[in-house]
């Protein structure tokens, strides 16, 4: 996101003026003691009896109550509003969020300072949960903010908002009320919550909310007995599922403890530009596409969309000082979660100008998520990402998706289609055409988008139709394809997401899952984590030393596009030494091919092989094309510590 862009979203006065810039965390998370309305300003006998006269009080308040109840009608009209933007171009929904901000801001600190007046029963009887609600829909507002841009920042300060609402018991009385509507406000506020704390990977509370969730929904069923129990029944039973699946691919220490890696990309920014000064290729559009029918998912979200839109994001850089907390990028954000006391508008604007200008910028790839799209909708997405990027940017397509097979190959390959991935059918087709024809994306399908650098990431039981992509327009073209078939001794992962994106994702997992590493010491692990990372190291130095043809070298410079192509070779290397890995079939491959000199390499078998060892997990692999030298071997597996002693 641009600079500008973002000023504008935070900014709490008109677009045209550029003085005091108030992010709504600034208002909305004060939660000062009330103060009563028309305090004197001084000692002043008049004054005193004009605030302490009883119509002058009553007309003020009044004019209290319906300022709040107008803000509050068009926060409401703007947020329904919100629905009805278009999915795709900034240009027509950026403005509409940005009123939607003011709007909110404006209402919050309206309220804040008039808490007095309004909480009074004979004006208004504002009620704890209404004010929750004010604040659970601008957390909803960052949740979709972030979805919009793929900036994390936002999704943090989402957390934060739904956070401070959980804290203070916002909705605690919301059963009292024996309303219904609000109940469903509040299971609505918890799922949401749920998804947020789940992007940025935090399962201790993500559990604690489950467990919470399931008493509300029980009681919510209990008290009304309402005729969507089904629907939040199921909503259980998915989040169950999804958190279920997800520790079945990671692996536990010693002491029972889920073990952690980083799941999202935490090298530096790269230079924009080369030596020279020629602009580096970057990725700037993503379009992420979940079609597995049996693949587990949450809020239209399968798992290996999660795992992928992760590796499409930076980690969020620590705070240069105070204390971190957990869902905070900001120092003062969090200080302003817990202060009691309210504090000025020169210090809301000093507080939230960000010292380094860059962290303004998008950092991220902007993604579109499709859950299940048709062929239609597909195209639509694609159509609008092409028409963003330029000769110096690039679009990801990643396709998590059942393969479709021709019925009839001599039929098919007489015009040119060798079936693909299926996409979804929101109605039959018809029946003189069939259906595996229509409702699949054929690999012809998208060379006119090859006018501008792609890269693909097909990983389906066909994933090989795409292995002969037509290369028409001499423009970089990259497609990963995953192994279109898996041994049979191997757990089958389709469900609970497939194995080939866990390697793009998580490197270590995939190797610990086709390991059969479920339990491991905390210490041997981190040894791992490691020597993952000098294995990736590896790569990039065989990757730059090797010559390899120049539109596949530019999708080097962009760093998420890098890390894809150097776990993917990872994932080759670990298959390859993988004793049941036999045949082709079970090996991903690239297209164009990558050298043998990069897949090949003895350092990187080296360190594939210290790996296995490390992990004590040789059983599992052979290494027959391995020139090992005892020497070498020992003193690659010595610690920096245990190095320095030996040369002492």
């Amino acid at each position: 996101m641009e600079e500008t862009q973002k000023e504008t979203l935070t900014s709490a006065t008109a677009p045209s003026t550029t003085t005091t810039q108030t992010t709504v965390p600034d208002v909305v998370m004060e939660e000062a003691a009330p103060v009563p309305n028309n305090t004197p300003a001084n000692n002043n006998e008049k004054d005193s009896k004009v605030q302490t006269d009883p119509a002058t009080t009553a007309m003020n308040n009044q004019r209290i109550v319906e300022e709040f109840q107008y803000l509050l009608e068009k926060s409401q009209q703007l947020f329904a509003g919100l629905r009805d933007l278009p999915p795709t171009g900034g240009r027509q929904w950026q403005p509409y969020f940005q009123r939607t901000f003011e709007v909110y801001t404006k209402l919050w600190k309206f309220q804040q300072q008039n808490r007095f007046v309004l909480e009074n029963k004979d004006n208004y009887g504002l009620k704890r949960w209404e004010v929750g609600e004010i604040a659970s829909k601008i957390g909803q507002l960052y949740y979709h903010y972030y979805l919009r841009t793929s900036e994390t920042n936002y999704l943090h300060e989402s957390y934060i908002f739904y956070e401070a609402i959980r804290d203070r018991f916002y909705f605690k009385d919301v059963l009292d009320v024996k309303n219904p509507a609000l109940m469903i406000k509040k299971l609505r506020y918890y799922a949401r919550f749920i998804v947020v704390c789940l992007l940025l990977n935090n399962r201790d509370i993500v559990q604690k909310l489950m467990d919470e969730l399931h008493g509300l929904v029980d009681d919510y069923i209990k008290i009304f007995k309402p005729a969507d129990s089904t629907e939040w029944q199921c909503v259980l039973h998915e989040i169950a599922a999804f958190l279920e699946a997800e520790k079945k691919l990671t692996p536990i220490s010693s002491e029972g403890h889920l073990l952690t890696v980083a799941r999202r990309l935490q090298i530096e920014r790269s230079l924009r530009h080369e030596k020279d000064g020629t602009p580096k290729l970057k990725l700037q559009e993503a379009i992420l596409v979940g079609n597995y029918q049996s693949q587990i998912k949450f809020s239209e979200l399968t798992l290996d969309m999660y795992h992928i839109l992760q590796s499409l994001e930076r980690e969020p850089a620590p705070p240069k000082s105070g204390p971190k907390t957990p869902g905070s990028e900001v120092p003062v954000v969090n200080e302003r979660v817990t202060n009691k006391d309210d504090i000025n508008a020169e210090e809301q604007s000093s507080a939230n100008t960000p010292a380094d200008k860059s962290a303004s910028r998008r950092v991220n790839p902007h993604k579109y998520l499709l859950y299940r799209p048709t062929f239609s909708q597909l195209l639509v997405y694609i159509s609008t990402a092409f028409k963003e990027i330029n000769e110096n940017s690039a679009l990801l397509l990643y396709i998590s998706a059942d393969g479709t097979k021709p019925s009839n190959n001599n039929e098919q390959n007489s015009i040119g289609y060798n079936g693909g991935v299926a996409t979804s059918s929101r109605k039959c087709a018809d029946k003189t055409d069939p259906s595996d024809k229509i409702h699949c994306l054929h690999p012809a399908d998208l060379v006119p988008f090859t006018r501008k650098p792609l890269c693909l990431i097909i990983d389906s039981d066909n994933s090989t139709a795409f292995a002969d992509f037509p290369r028409i327009f001499n423009q970089p073209f990259l497609c990963l394809m995953s192994p279109v078939e898996y041994p049979s001794t191997i757990p089958d992962t389709t469900q609970i997401g497939s194995l080939f994106t866990l390697f793009l994702h998580a490197p270590l997992l995939g190797f610990a899952f086709i390991s059969n590493l479920g339990k491991i010491s905390s210490s041997t692990w981190e040894k791992c984590v490691n020597l993952i990372a000098e294995a990736e190291l590896n790569i990039v130095e065989l990757f730059n030393s090797s010559s390899i043809e120049k539109p596949l070298k530019r999708f080097l410079q962009d760093d998420f596009l890098r890390q894809f192509l150097v776990r993917f070779v990872l994932c080759q290397s670990f298959l390859r030494a993988h004793t049941e890995f036999k045949e082709e079939k079970h090996i991903p491959k690239s297209c164009p091919q990558l050298p043998s000199s990069i897949l090949d390499s003895q350092e990187l078998l080296l360190k594939v092989h210290q790996i296995v060892k490390e992990a004590q997990a040789e059983s599992y692999y052979s290494f027959p094309t391995l020139e090992i030298e005892p020497e070498m071997t020992e003193k690659a597996a010595e610690t920096p510590e245990e190095s320095e002693v030996a040369q002492q």
